[in-house]
């Protein structure tokens, strides 16, 4: 059974390279940033106030001339980190740092990662691994640019960030590119053009799609192979050590105990809730039931793969619901959703209230679901009641107003007098307005209610 537990962070080579029991600790310091193309997230020599690990983005470090001309130094995927400046002891980078192709990245605060360099060796190893992984792509790249075409060059950059965000279409512009590789963007162009022609690739406005990947990689320089293979080396030798194996085989068997029985923990309250809890599919199909969100549905939960969640619902409430999905879909849902559910031959028709929200990865759509049955029969109910006394209050005789001789007030029941005027003239009764009567005569809550009955008279 899949849980709503994410472990994207670890998409990142670094981080999924640490230890469970170290990570547990560090994952609450880290925090999912979306960051976008062209983004600058750390200046030359300015403070390191956070570290990135990139996941489905890439980064580059750039270099500028006083003349104000660039040139890309290295670039950063999933295998490593920005703000390596740190493991080394240094607060501050020596060159800009840019998002090339947007996607997520996870930051923590510069000081929590100091300080757990020295708490988790196997981060300090891996962050260490990847500075060495780093200095091979930065020497690599004088001999690029010395020694290889524009073309040659531009595959290398298509390939890396093709691997870093796992996507045939890469969403930059060929300003961004041209920048980054420091050649015209006229030059760029041409070499699009020129693997447009053979197939490999399609450009259009600020995206390039990858159409065959094995053409480019046999267009691409030997830099890209030996830069991949000394870091795949590296990152695999350390893997190997057995001092890191071992520490980390230890940690994790240590860890995974612990997790067990925390899995279990939270398992029991996922399914006892006395909530409902459904996923659905990107369709609307029910792919998984808690207990409840199984009663509510009278479903086997053996039996509930791919069944749609609007075959459930009553037909009135089938269009409401689905704009709901959909704007859960989209990410832009702000609200709840109240929908009927079917009588079946086990439950009378009852009424739920959905809140929903998308899975880290945006796969499933989870709902909440609670029973307000109960809540809207009594609040139907209480409104009942109140339009009854409303009708009452209606139908209700309305009293008379009489002043004696001495001015004193005297009332009436008028359904009890047939005829009121004879009544206060053998009285010598003056029959008053109840306008004209001391407001502080009667309870706020009455004389509203006098006003309307001397009207009626």
């Amino acid at each position: 059974m899949s849980y709503p537990l994410t472990e994207s962070a670890r998409q990142n080579r670094i981080l999924a390279g640490i230890p469970l029991s170290h990570y547990a600790r560090l994952s609450e310091h880290l925090k999912p940033v979306h960051l976008t193309a062209g983004q600058v997230i750390c200046e030359s020599g300015a403070s390191l106030e956070f570290v990135y690990f990139p996941t489905t983005c890439t980064t580059s470090l750039v270099s500028h001339t006083a003349d104000g001309d660039s040139s890309e130094l290295a670039m950063t995927g999933r295998d490593g980190m920005v703000g390596v400046s740190l493991v080394l002891g240094s607060g501050s980078m020596n060159h800009r740092a840019v998002v090339q192709c947007a996607g997520q990245a996870y930051r923590m605060p510069a000081d929590v990662f100091q300080a757990e360099l020295t708490r988790c060796r196997e981060l300090q190893q891996l962050a260490l691994c990847y500075v060495q992984s780093l200095i091979t792509q930065m020497s690599q790249s004088i001999v690029c640019v010395a020694h290889h075409s524009v073309i040659e060059r531009l595959c290398y950059w298509l390939l890396f960030n093709q691997d870093a965000v796992c996507s045939d279409q890469l969403n930059v512009t060929h300003e961004t590119i041209a920048n980054m590789l420091g050649v015209r963007r006229e030059s760029i162009t041409q070499a699009l053009g020129k693997l447009q022609s053979a197939g490999l690739v399609s450009s259009g406005r600020g995206k390039i799609h990858i159409r065959d990947r094995d053409g480019l990689a046999e267009s691409v320089c030997e830099c890209f192979s030996l830069v991949c293979t000394e870091t795949r080396r590296l990152y695999e030798r350390l893997e190997r050590s057995p001092d890191f194996a071992e520490n980390a085989h230890l940690q994790d068997m240590q860890a995974g105990e612990q997790d067990h029985a925390l899995l279990h923990k939270y398992q029991d309250a996922y399914d006892f809730a006395p909530v409902g809890f459904v996923s659905l599919d990107p369709q609307g199909r029910v792919v998984q039931t808690n207990l409840a969100g199984a009663i509510m549905l009278d479903i086997q939960r053996s039996q509930r793969t791919l069944s749609p969640l609007v075959d459930f619902i009553a037909p009135a409430d089938r269009a409401s619901f689905l704009n709901f999905h959909q704007e859960v879909l989209s990410g832009k849902c702000r609200r709840y959703c109240e929908v009927t559910l079917c009588a079946t031959s086990h439950r009378a028709e009852m009424v739920v209230r959905i809140d929903a929200t998308l899975d880290e990865m945006g796969d499933e759509c989870r709902l909440v679901m609670i029973d307000v049955t109960e809540e809207k029969k009594i609040a139907a109910h209480e409104l009942a009641l109140e339009r009854q006394q409303q009708e009452r209050l209606a139908r209700q005789p309305f009293m008379l107003w009489f002043k004696d001789p001495q001015g004193r007030l005297v009332s009436a029941n008028a359904s009890l007098l047939e005829d009121w005027q004879h009544f206060a003239q053998d009285a010598a009764l003056e029959k008053i307005d109840v306008q004209s009567m001391p407001m502080t005569f009667f309870h706020p809550s009455v004389s509203g209610l006098m006003a309307e009955a001397t009207k009626s008279t």
